[in-house]
């Protein structure tokens, strides 16, 4: 359950009757009809009539709160997510500077730490959730080593386990993965698994600066130039929808750049099981499918290249609409 802050404003029609303005039965019956529930109620002096603290299913039922009174000429509402004071004083003091890339998560003993933890970090994911997991296309890649640029669509908090997961395993220690610098590699952090140094030892991965044009290259070209392979979701974000959104041209770049080929990946059935906004995964199955290594033209314009990739994994898809 989610909280909000509903404050209320009643019109003269509604403010007439002090009964309804002290309990404001409408509101019992949305958060009653919304399967939530009110924790706290105060009468105003002022702008707004009635607050209210609410707990509701998600933003989906605050936003019908929000608009299925309206034509009823009783009562306005303005509907607020709240957050606890503890977390909110504690973002106000929270740092914006980033850390790394780590250059040593190439190292020998780091492959080793990351080959020895992923059956406890990764593939747990693939037992507890991904049931059945199918992987098709691996033989695509027979007799291909890399390095690589290996794409694919971005669902879920769980892309990256699958993406591991369905790699022949040559390519895994030598794999890594781009991760958002303001979410992931904030300095400061208390808790040891959301700091950046955790994420680039374990989970292969390194900073990517939002917006950080051919600056944000450099360091992926240099893990290509030692012989590994980059894996990147080039939408930039989760899917909202659960459709294949633009493509940004970054990995294209990338791959002429360094003449590293693009390898595309289709992930189904993870953006049912973990869409954002949810916390919790819901078991289900998940369909990888690989395609062949693609050469991106060096001559070839940005916007043509990222729509190269878009069609490469739209095709391994076999959604008609793409």
């Amino acid at each position: 359950m989610a909280r909000y802050v509903v404050l209320s404003k009643f019109s003269a029609r509604g403010r007439a009757d002090a009964k309804t303005r002290l309990t404001e039965s409408s509101l019992e019956r949305e958060v009653t009809g919304a399967k939530g529930r009110i924790l706290d109620r105060f009468v105003l002096l002022g702008e707004w009539d009635v607050c209210a603290v609410v707990d509701l299913p998600g933003n989906a039922a605050a936003q019908l709160m929000r608009t299925g009174h309206l034509g009823r000429g009783e009562v306005d509402r303005l509907i607020l997510p709240a957050i606890d004071m503890q977390l909110f004083e504690r973002l106000l003091k929270q740092t914006t500077r980033t850390t790394g890339p780590h250059r040593w998560q190439v190292s020998a003993p780091a492959r080793a730490a990351r080959r020895a933890a992923r059956p406890l970090l990764v593939s747990p994911y693939r037992r507890k959730y991904f049931r059945p997991f199918t992987v098709l296309g691996r033989e695509n890649l027979d007799g291909f080593d890399g390095p690589a640029v290996f794409i694919g669509n971005h669902s879920s908090h769980y892309d990256m386990f699958a993406f591991i997961e369905a790699l022949p395993s040559r390519f895994r220690d030598r794999i890594f993965f781009g991760s958002a610098a303001d979410r992931w590699y904030i300095r400061g952090r208390r808790n040891p698994m959301k700091q950046g140094w955790w994420r680039s030892l374990f989970l292969g991965c390194f900073p990517v600066k939002r917006a950080g044009g051919g600056a944000s290259l450099e360091y992926p070209k240099w893990l290509i130039a030692g012989g590994n392979s980059i894996g990147i979701f080039p939408e930039g974000t989760r899917t909202r929808n659960g459709r294949l959104s633009k493509f940004r041209p970054g990995a294209a770049l990338l791959a002429q750049e360094t003449g590293a080929p693009i390898v595309p990946m289709h992930f189904e059935g993870l953006f049912k099981m973990l869409s954002p906004g949810r916390l919790e995964g819901q078991p289900g199955p998940v369909t990888v499918r690989i395609g062949k290594p693609i050469a991106i033209p060096t001559g070839l314009p940005r916007l043509e290249a990222a729509r190269l990739m878009r069609d490469a994994v739209a095709d391994l898809s076999g959604d008609p609409e793409r």
